[in-house]
């Protein structure tokens, strides 16, 4: 697992960014190993973790809002409150994930794999790659 202190400097500097400050760089996270990452009611939005390992993950309120989570690793991660609007999700797997308090809206979960995870049915309706079974 990423050491949390280089973690903190990382988000340090993307928060910097995301304020337009000059000093402030982008968070470019993919691949990295977050698993098990207490990342509580943190702002990550815009934060690529592409293909990141955030399994068993803590993500109860944070803001991943247009982040890139493509082909990321959540089994087991707690997103309950998180905002993942206009998130790719696409090719994730969300096994065991805990969604239910999630805001989906706009996220593309296309491909991802959700055996398992706790979502509601309803938040499903503003989720782009999701077919309504009533419809097919």
């Amino acid at each position: 697992m990423m050491p949390i202190q280089k973690l903190d400097h990382i988000l340090k500097g993307h928060a910097k960014w995301l304020k337009g400050d000059r000093d402030g760089v982008r968070a470019i996270l993919d691949h990295a190993d977050l698993s098990g990452a207490d990342l509580r009611e943190r702002d990550l939005r815009s934060i690529s973790l592409r293909e990141a390992d955030l399994s068993q993950a803590d993500l109860r309120g944070a803001n991943l809002t247009d982040c890139n989570l493509s082909g990321a690793d959540l089994r087991g991660a707690n997103l309950d409150r998180a905002v993942l609007q206009q998130a790719d999700i696409s090719h994730a797997d969300l096994r065991g994930a805990f969604l239910e308090g999630a805001d989906l809206d706009g996220a593309d979960i296309w491909r991802s794999n959700l055996f398992s995870a706790v979502i509601s049915p309803a938040k499903l309706h503003r989720v782009l790659g999701c077919v309504d079974p009533k419809t097919h």
